[in-house]
């Protein structure tokens, strides 16, 4: 694997996607395509990240993207994170990544790459000198309960006044759930346009938006020359297999811990009846003892009262 890449200006010669009918194979939504397309057209790169950072392309001078993939080459770890680690005009460091299956822990994950970023610094450099890092989660699942932004900006501050602790550390989140959601702001960056880009799932779409947006056709073009690759199309596939068995194994494991929490509900509900039960019979129990104790007091009283006469008869004095 290669320590950095630079990019490919050139888009493929041609039009050709334009004769492309029905629906994608796959949508740039799979996280190897994505990578694919970022790594191989950087007209693309540059204005997805113009957008998400609210660039002008001009203010973009270099882009190197420090983990490029050999396309085709099969992927080792099915849990691995074909994010793009970019460092943009020498000076910051982007972490852009795609994933739109629902992962509980990605709050987790998404700020320990971002840390593992953000730990820069190289032997010898004063801590002033770390480079700035923002990791851009791209997703299309709810993140957390009651909240519908479509593009969200947490940052490390104080939650008494609201004051940056540093601007330099950084989470973005683009939602493709909630793209009605798009401000005013979102839509002046065509963030609305990428994420309709990023869902479109067939070349009908594409070449609709490819009429109205520069980076849309670049991306078409890209995405129609690197289907033809077999080897590429073998690895989205073993992507998109990798993340249903995922899924699978998720819903699995939610099925079986239900079923361990049922098998648990019903042992907590046998245990509660027999504690009932037995808090029953023991009331009964101790009710028993309170009868036979009163019968016992009333036959000593009773015995006081017959030896009594039987004195008084006698002529004794009680």
């Amino acid at each position: 694997m290669y320590d950095e890449a630079k990019l490919n200006n050139a888009a493929e010669p041609g039009d050709s996607f334009m004769n492309a009918t029905r629906k994608l194979e796959y949508t740039l939504t799979n996280d190897y395509l994505f990578h694919v397309v970022m790594q191989k057209n950087e007209k693309v790169l540059r204005g997805l990240i113009g957008s998400l950072l609210g660039l002008k392309q001009e203010d973009i001078k270099t882009i190197v993207l420090k983990n490029p993939i050999v396309f085709g080459e099969a992927i080792g770890d099915k849990d691995v994170i074909l994010d793009l680690r970019v460092v943009l005009n020498d000076d910051q460091i982007l972490n852009i990544e795609m994933q739109v299956k629902k992962r509980e822990d990605w709050p987790e994950r998404s700020l320990t790459y971002l840390c593992r970023n953000f730990d820069n610094l190289k032997s010898g450099q004063d801590y002033s000198e770390v480079m700035p890092c923002l990791h851009i989660g791209i997703i299309d699942f709810v993140l957390f309960e009651g909240k519908s932004e479509f593009y969200s900006r947490y940052r490390l501050m104080n939650t008494n006044d609201h004051h940056i602790y540093t601007s330099k550390f950084g989470i973005n989140v683009l939602n493709l759930r909630y793209i009605e959601n798009a401000t005013n702001d979102d839509r002046n960056a065509e963030l609305d346009a990428w994420a309709r880009l990023f869902k479109a799932g067939t070349w009908e779409e594409l070449k609709q938006m490819a009429q109205e947006y520069d980076f849309a056709k670049e991306a078409a073009t890209s995405i129609y020359a690197v289907s033809a690759d077999e080897a590429i199309k073998l690895q989205c596939e073993a992507r998109e297999r990798n993340e249903r068995d995922m899924l699978s194994s998720y819903r699995a494991g939610i099925r079986h811990e239900q079923a361990n929490t049922e098998h648990e509900r019903k042992r907590a509900d046998s245990e509660k009846k027999r504690a009932d039960k037995n808090e029953s019979d023991l009331n009964k129990t101790k009710d028993d003892l309170n009868k036979t104790k009163n019968d016992l007091d009333n036959a000593n009283k009773r015995i006081k009262e017959l030896e009594a006469l039987l004195k008084e008869s006698r002529g004794q004095v009680p």
